[in-house]
């Protein structure tokens, strides 16, 4: 069943952006500039660079309802996610193949997340290559009050114990912003965070596959009892959530953007002048980058 399951356990409660206004974001960047990417090959839209497209589409928005943001890139995988990758890789291969619609096809590779990292660094945004998950780097951001909540599609930022997370902060009107207080989620639903993790374990995660037959509510009565099943590298898993690897000594640093440098190099992959003036101008309403840090 997996990690989204876990949105049947934690209540989201309705966001409005406009509440981002002086607040600091801590962004999944490889989630993030999947999502650009993915909608965007489901448009008719010819987009030359969609993952620079997008997020400067993304940033500007924030930068419009007052937020600054730290992007932070996945680092190190664990070895346990190596199968999850495969069957990424194997289902991008099988739908180029069969020549399945561009969305089933888009994909993002080590190139697009540099040049985003590039673009950012122009525009004096803070970015990290996390040392393992992003999600967890992302996690810790918020846990220290450098950033208020994490932006992810993920659930799984939850497990790895993300104080605050937002889901669908866009401007979309058929899947509205939501916030995962986690706290409260997890009172709501009677458990720890260590006993949503391996609620998780037993559903399945991007480490193992769960276990057959067994749904979140009967994960939950199973933890609850202490009765948890024997599952292959369960310990291994649990440290994954509970123990990943986090760059600590990281603090967002915010420059001021160099108007020349990012007109330079995103015209030069297909983002139009008036997008980056929009952007670069909304960046001047919240400052301009000039502040340390902004929780």
């Amino acid at each position: 069943m997996g990690i989204a399951a876990l949105k049947k356990l934690l209540p989201t409660q309705p966001f409005d952006p406009k509440d981002l206004a002086g607040r600091t974001l801590a962004c999944d960047a490889d989630n993030l500039v999947w999502s650009f990417v993915t909608a965007l090959a489901g448009t008719d839209a010819d987009v030359p660079s969609p993952h620079l497209f997008g997020l400067v589409g993304r940033l500007t928005q924030y930068a419009k309802w007052g937020a600054r943001s730290v992007w932070v890139f996945d680092g190190a995988q664990p070895d346990l996610k190596e199968g999850t990758l495969i069957a990424r890789s194997e289902r991008i291969e099988a739908a180029r193949a069969a020549g399945e619609n561009k969305q089933a096809m888009a994909s993002v590779g080590e190139k697009e997340l540099a040049e985003c990292r590039e673009a950012l660094s122009a525009l004096g945004v803070p970015w990290i290559v996390a040392p393992g998950e992003s999600d967890a780097q992302c996690a810790d951001l918020v846990a220290r009050g450098q950033a208020w909540a994490a932006v992810t599609q993920d659930w799984d930022i939850a497990l790895f114990g993300a104080p605050r997370a937002l889901r669908n902060l866009t401007l979309s009107k058929t899947r509205p912003p939501e916030l995962l207080d986690l706290a409260p989620a997890l009172a709501s639903a009677g458990l720890t965070r260590e006993q949503l993790v391996d609620v998780a374990i037993l559903v399945g995660t991007d480490y193992n596959e769960g276990i057959s037959g067994v749904g979140p509510v009967k994960a939950v009565a199973l933890v609850k009892k202490g009765a948890m099943p024997d599952v292959p590298n369960l310990a291994r898993v649990r440290e994954i959530f509970l123990a990943h690897p986090v760059d600590r000594a990281f603090v967002p640093r915010f420059g001021k953007p160099d108007d020349a440098k990012a007109h330079a190099l995103l015209e030069a992959r297909g983002v139009s002048a008036k997008r980056v003036d929009d952007l670069l101008s909304a960046m001047r309403g919240v400052g301009g980058g000039r502040q340390t840090t902004l929780p």
